[in-house]
C-alpha cells in the first residue's frame, strides 16, 4: 500500500488570507510615516521662511505679524494634513539699532492619521514642532 500525499488544493487562497492584512498594514504604515515627514520638512521650510520675515521686520510687533503670516501662507502652499497651526514668535533678543539682534520662531501643527485605520495603536494625530532663529542685522533702521 502506497501512502499518498495530502493535496495541496487551496492552500494559495489561505496563504493570501493570511498575509493580506499584514501587507495592508505595512502600507499604511508607510504612508503614515510618509505624511509625518512631509509635514516635518514642511514646517522646516515654514519656520525659516517665518524666522526670514521676522528678521526683517522693523518692530517687534511687525516681526511677529510677518513670521505668523509668512509661516501660515508657506504651509498653506504645501496643502497639509496639518492642523491646529500655532506660531510663536520670540523677538525678546530684537535689540537696538546697532546691537546684534536675533529672532527666533516656533510653528507647532499635528498630523492627521485618523483616517489611516487598521494600524493598532495609530494615533489620530501627532504633533510636530520645528524652531528656527534668524539675525537681525544691527544696521537696519528701526523706524
Amino acid at each position: 500500500m502506497t501512502l499518498r500525499r495530502p493535496s495541496d488544493t487551496g492552500s494559495a487562497a489561505v496563504e493570501l488570507a493570511v498575509l493580506t492584512p499584514m501587507l495592508l498594514m505595512i502600507i499604511m504604515f508607510s504612508v503614515a510615516v510618509g505624511r509625518i515627514l512631509t509635514a516635518d520638512l514642511a514646517l522646516v521650510q515654514a519656520t525659516t521662511a517665518a524666522a526670514r520675515a521676522a528678521s526683517l521686520a522693523r518692530t517687534p510687533g511687525a516681526a511677529h505679524s510677518a513670521a505668523t503670516r509668512v509661516g501660515a501662507q508657506v504651509l498653506a502652499e504645501q496643502e497639509l494634513a496639518c492642523h491646529g497651526i500655532q506660531a510663536q514668535v520670540d523677538t525678546g533678543r530684537f535689540g537696538a539699532v546697532g546691537l546684534p539682534g536675533h529672532v527666533t520662531v516656533t510653528l507647532r501643527c499635528t498630523v492627521s492619521l485618523s483616517d489611516l485605520t487598521g494600524i493598532p495603536g495609530l494615533p489620530a494625530g501627532l504633533p510636530v514642532q520645528k524652531t528656527f532663529g534668524s539675525p537681525v542685522d544691527p544696521f537696519r533702521s528701526r523706524t
